[in-house]
């Protein structure tokens, strides 16, 4: 799951310019990425170890990143 969020941090940098900031994922993403972290019950290290936020949504059917000029807050939509 990392591979996959760093390939999609470097196509859209590549194409915009800038890194993303949000990151759109659904549970089973979220679960698969928490089992390749040391400490995968620590949200705050993931936000900050992919520099994005991540949004979780059950009807995301692949990782999405994105940007937005807000400031970062944890959002769990269901």
């Amino acid at each position: 799951m990392l591979d996959v969020i760093y390939s999609l941090a470097n196509e859209f940098e590549h194409e915009f310019g800038f890194s993303p900031n949000i990151m759109y994922m659904n549970y089973t993403h979220y679960e698969c990425m928490k089992q390749q972290l040391s400490d995968p019950s620590d949200l705050e290290s993931m936000v900050q170890l992919l520099g994005m936020e991540i949004i979780l949504h059950q009807d995301v059917v692949r990782p999405q990143v994105s940007w937005a000029d807000s400031p970062w807050k944890h959002a769990i939509s269901s």
